[in-house]
This record gives C-alpha cells, sequence and structure tokens, in this order.
C-alpha cells in the first residue's frame, strides 16, 4: 500500500467532460521545490464527486488535503500523474494562512519551464508571469477565458485557454456585474486590481497548454458554483 500523499491543491481546473486537479507535496524537489501531484481516473478525468469533501464543499486551491490509496502512473511527459484507486480516500488537514501563501510562490518557482514549455518531458511548471492580458467572454451558454502573459526569457504565449475554476468563476462574476459579454483586462487592468500573477501551466497530449491554475498575491476570492463551470 503506497503511503498517504499531503498535498497543497494548486490548480482545481475544468476539462472536458470533468474536472482536474494538481498540486505539490511536502517533498521537496531540486527543480519544481516541491513534488507534483496530477490526480486522474483510469478512464479519464476527475468527477465533481472526486473532488468533494465530507461537508460537501468543494476542494479549492490553498487547501492541503491528505489523500490515501493513490497509485503511481508515469506516462512521460505526464509524469506527475497518480490514480484514484477504488479505497482512494480524502480529508482536508487544513488551509494555507495567507502569509504562507504569499511567500510559497515566489519560493517554488520552476527552475525548468523549459521541460514543459519546449522540452515536453513533464506536463506541470509554476511560473511568475509579466505583461499578463485576461480575456472572458460569453456566447450563448459557452463561456471562455483566455490569457495572454510573458515568461521572461522563455518567451511570450498568445490566448492560452485558462481552465482554472475560481478564476474563471470570478470572470463570470464581473461579466455579470457588468451586464457584458466580453471584457479584456490589459497589464494596466491587472497591476491595478491584482499584485503579483503566479500561474500554473499544464501541458496537453497535443503539446498544447493550459493555465490551470492563477494566483495572485494577495490571493483574490472566488466563490466556485458547481451548475456553472
Amino acid at each position: 500500500m503506497t503511503e498517504p500523499i499531503d498535498l497543497l491543491i494548486l490548480a482545481v481546473s475544468r476539462v472536458k467532460k470533468g474536472v482536474a486537479l494538481a498540486g505539490m507535496t511536502t517533498e521537496p524537489h531540486p527543480i519544481t521545490g516541491r513534488v507534483w501531484v496530477d490526480i486522474v481516473r483510469a478512464d479519464g478525468p476527475l468527477h465533481l464527486a472526486d473532488i468533494t469533501l465530507a461537508d460537501g464543499a468543494l476542494i479549492k486551491p490553498g487547501d492541503v488535503v491528505r489523500w490515501e490509496g493513490l497509485q503511481q502512473r508515469s506516462e512521460p511527459p505526464f509524469t506527475e500523474q497518480w490514480v484514484l484507486a477504488a479505497d482512494s480516500t480524502r480529508s482536508l488537514l487544513r488551509h494555507i494562512t495567507p502569509e504562507r501563501y504569499a511567500k510559497f510562490f515566489p519560493d517554488h518557482l520552476d527552475k525548468d519551464p523549459q521541460a514543459v514549455l519546449g522540452r515536453y518531458e513533464r506536463s506541470l511548471c509554476l511560473v511568475e508571469a509579466s505583461d499578463v492580458h485576461a480575456m472572458f467572454e460569453r456566447e450563448d451558454k459557452r463561456f471562455k477565458s483566455y490569457m495572454l502573459f510573458d515568461v521572461g526569457e522563455f518567451g511570450t504565449f498568445d490566448e492560452t485557454p485558462v481552465t482554472d475554476l475560481a478564476w474563471r468563476a470570478l470572470g463570470q462574476r464581473w461579466l455579470a456585474d457588468e451586464d457584458s459579454s466580453e471584457l479584456a483586462l490589459d497589464p494596466e487592468d491587472m497591476h491595478s486590481r491584482f499584485g503579483p500573477v503566479y500561474l500554473i501551466l499544464g501541458l496537453q497530449r497535443n503539446q498544447t497548454l493550459l493555465v490551470r491554475g492563477v494566483h495572485t498575491v494577495p490571493a483574490y476570492v472566488a466563490s466556485i458554483d458547481s451548475a456553472h463551470l
């Protein structure tokens, strides 16, 4: 039986026919700071029930969750994947404090994001983004969220889909507040609303990128509505 994994949740995101969840363990790693874990089902993405705690709340970024009964599955470049087993369990240990949250991200930036962004050797990295543009669009019943951003020497990334559930919920709230079908924030707008922006970037099977997690310091506040992901 595998040892329990205490996972700091960093990305709770939307995927086709389900949701995705990833975070870092307490185990140190020389390149990524800590070891990444990306939890999946053997037959595909997670279900909402898989990220629902005993009290009915959804697991969210910043939660520290103990998982038991996960089975490792390393299929390059998805070297971080662990699979839920029939007897897997989860329990909330705590939520990271604002002080630790603010310190965690600059202290755990990926030292080799090109392993994800260019060499496709693994599938998750934490980066600090600059010159960030954020776009939200609603057309009929479809909602879209994108970002354009720079990652220093590693390049500029255009119209990258954002699947982070909390960030999408924030965008949907802004559109509703402004009674608008689209909203675009330029770097000046982003700076006025938020502090530094840290992104969890995830590689898809076709080697395109997703923004799986959006983090700001201080953290933005958004309520996820499971009926409108």
